[in-house]
């Protein structure tokens, strides 16, 4: 019985160590698990934080990116403005250069480097020439031509030799809204029965120099055979056959076809044939010979 009883004892002993060993193997498999999913874990929250901060990296360089751009498209439009602005400021620039500058010959009177001179304030024309003594006195030339361009082929015919070009004081009279005649040919300055009268906005035309006052230009020009008829001053145009002929005619005393400004008092073709009216400067009217004069085109009233 003993025996026996210590065999069970031992029984029961190595079934505890057994129950034991397996517990313990169970523990290990346990903890090699726990030691599995902890790597596991690990790995993954490692993986998660990498593919989180890798996100995050992309989406803070996109945003940095998106944020350049901005900045930099901003600057960009930013710049184009500045550089518009700066543009229209220099475009009004010139433009109040340019207005300041037409302003400025306003009252200021022509000289021989700026011959003609646009006031729009007053609405007139002030013109600088020198007087031609060979036309002036009882005693010299005659000629029809009161003012010409000294560049032109009659410029060395007049009473008053001019500084500037005939097609620049055209293009002055249309500037000031004067309406050109027009109305003439060639044909009519054979005069006779094809003279005609010249048309046209009415002027008045004045002479001045220093030390002398503004009065009328036909104060200072008589005709020949003495007849005494007003002048009555057109803005004739003719400028097609001014460009043609280059005969720097500005101002005729009779009506003419090439002239800018002539004469309606006289038909045309007056000095174009026999027995008919020629003209010449009053002596001691006009200043001496080679005197700067200011002779001044103006809307009549």
């Amino acid at each position: 019985m003993k025996k026996i009883s210590l065999l069970a004892m031992t029984l029961a002993l190595a079934a505890g160590v057994l129950a034991g060993c397996a517990s313990g193997g169970d523990t290990g498999a346990s903890a090699s698990a726990s030691a599995d999913t902890a790597a596991s874990a690990s790995a993954a929250a490692s993986a998660d934080t990498a593919a989180t901060a890798s996100a995050d990296t992309s989406a803070s360089a996109a945003a940095s990116a998106d944020t350049a751009a901005s900045a930099s498209a901003a600057a960009s439009a930013d710049t184009s403005a500045s550089a518009a602005t700066s543009s229209a400021a220099a475009s009004s620039a010139a433009t109040s250069s340019a207005a300041s500058s037409a302003e400025a010959t306003t009252g200021e009177d022509p000289t021989p480097d700026n011959p003609m001179v646009v006031d729009k304030e007053k609405g007139e024309i002030r013109y600088m020439g020198f007087v031609d003594g060979a036309y002036v006195g009882e005693s010299a030339a005659e000629t029809r031509h009161a003012v010409v361009f000294e560049g032109g082929s009659n410029g060395q015919k007049t009473i008053i030799s001019g500084y500037g070009d005939e097609k620049e004081f055209y293009q002055a009279c249309i500037d000031l809204g004067w309406e050109p005649g027009n109305n003439l040919t060639l044909e009519n300055q054979k005069g006779g029965e094809n003279a005609a009268t010249i048309e046209g906005e009415k002027l008045e035309v004045t002479i001045r120099w220093d030390g002398q006052d503004e009065m009328p230009i036909w104060d200072c020009i008589e005709a020949a055979n003495g007849d005494t008829r007003e002048a009555d001053w057109r803005f004739g145009g003719n400028i097609d056959r001014a460009n043609e002929k280059n005969t720097g005619c500005v101002l005729c005393i009779d009506s003419c076809a090439v002239g800018i400004v002539s004469n309606a008092a006289w038909p045309s073709g007056t000095t174009d044939a026999d027995g008919v009216t020629y003209f010449r400067g009053v002596a001691d009217k006009l200043p001496a010979d080679g005197t700067d004069v200011i002779v001044t085109f103006r809307k009549a009233a």
